[in-house]
């Protein structure tokens, strides 16, 4: 269990990331400039509690969350948690103005006409985000022309919402908010970053958080989100691969992929050659790498190549919903998060698969973040795999922020 310990012990609230492999916890306050990080935390997920992105064991997980609290001398009644995967759906949509009361009554029926799960077992959430120029048809007149306004659409199974109440009940929680993992973690790298969001409004940023379970890709501007995409292909999936070539255990498995770069992919003199090592004149390869370590990084490549396949996809989906040449089209850089994206040379080789500036996402990295008291070896170790439960954190206050700044 990783554990470190801050010097303020305040009664408040948490950020919590329920993910299947790891349980993660943030606790930040507000600060007349910006923020300060008071406590951060994470253990084991139980195993087999979580599946699919929905809490299958609420006990377990409660009980693995009151320890986690405990152990850390965390001090918060309430929390905030997020839901996400495949089941959830982020969309924007385009419907015929109307007041949010009245959408609020017909969201219902307005929902069912873009998703194909059943209305009836899901929740439904909503944020109007502003109105859509419309062009009249021809030999419309222009004031008669249908107003309509750009609505982001939120749909979640029952089941998935249910449990994490249920749970953080279960370890004596107020459930604050359940919130989608793509909102708390543009929270934390840009809505409460200045630096970031001025970056942000020069190009789209795609955000690809590599989790154990899955992937998740964001595609994210100053307007908002644009495209949110769940890729099948991330940590679970490149331990059973190493695990198949070495024939080994799973915890072997874990640890032999990290120990691999994917730098050396990037020296050999073929790009088609995953075979080969590369060597220098008069060099040998067993020099460079070891059989294990070749046999690793052979085996990972094929899952890696695949998912920047499809990421690139998802870039190239987005850019055909643009005019040829248009800014807006154009992702400008990736940022990548999540556990899984710490493998040896793993943004550099993206970068150069796909043609993008490829960087860490780092809340802290934020000059209105004080970090100055948990020490700089956890934040470089752990800083990857904060941003949801960072973004977390920060939502109610946040959220107070901006009803004052209105």
């Amino acid at each position: 269990m990783a554990r470190w310990k801050g010097v303020f012990h305040k009664q408040g609230i948490i950020g919590l990331d329920l993910g299947s492999c790891t349980i993660k916890a943030a606790q930040v306050e507000p600060t007349r400039t910006g923020w300060r990080l008071l406590q951060v935390a994470q253990s084991p997920t139980p195993s087999e509690t979580i599946r699919d992105g929905v809490i299958v064991q609420p006990e377990e997980v409660a009980e693995a969350i009151k320890r986690l609290l405990r152990d850390n001398a965390f001090r918060a009644s309430a929390a905030v948690t997020a839901i996400a995967g495949a089941p959830v759906i982020v969309r924007q949509v385009t419907l015929p103005k109307m007041t949010e009361a009245m959408l609020r009554k017909t969201i219902r029926y307005e929902a069912s006409k873009y998703v194909s799960t059943s209305i009836e077992d899901s929740y439904i959430g909503f944020e109007i985000l502003g109105d859509v120029e419309h062009a009249p048809a021809e030999g419309e007149q222009p004031e008669n022309a249908e107003k309509q306004m750009q609505v982001l659409l939120v749909v979640a199974p029952r089941e998935m919402v249910d449990a994490q109440i249920r749970t953080l009940e279960l370890a004596g929680l107020e459930a604050l908010a359940i919130e989608v993992e793509a909102f708390a973690l543009f929270r934390a790298l840009f809505e409460i970053n200045r630096t970031a969001m001025e970056k942000l409004q020069e190009r789209p940023v795609a955000l690809v958080d590599v989790g154990a379970s899955y992937t998740n890709l964001y595609i994210v501007s100053n307007g908002g989100f644009f495209l949110t995409r769940t890729i099948p292909i991330a940590g679970d999936a490149f331990t059973q691969t190493v695990q198949a070539a070495l024939h080994c255990s799973w915890s072997e498995a874990e640890k032999f992929k990290h120990t691999v770069d994917f730098r050396q992919l990037l020296k050999r003199r073929s790009s088609r050659s995953r075979a080969s090592v590369p060597t220098e004149e008069g060099e040998s390869s067993s020099e460079s790498t070891s059989s294990q370590d070749e046999a690793v990084l052979k085996a990972l490549q094929g899952q890696v190549d695949e998912l920047l396949r499809e990421i690139r996809r998802s870039l190239h989906y987005y850019q055909s919903q643009f005019p040829e040449g248009s800014s807006q089209g154009q992702v400008g850089s990736l940022v990548i998060t999540g556990g899984s994206s710490r493998l040896g040379g793993f943004a550099e080789y993206a970068s150069a698969r796909l043609g993008l500036e490829v960087e860490p996402g780092d809340p802290f990295n934020n000059p209105d973040f004080d970090t100055a008291h948990i020490s700089a070896e956890a934040l470089q170790m752990f800083t990857p795999v904060l941003g949801i439960a960072v973004g977390l954190a920060v939502r109610e206050a946040f959220a107070e922020r901006q009803r004052h700044a209105a």
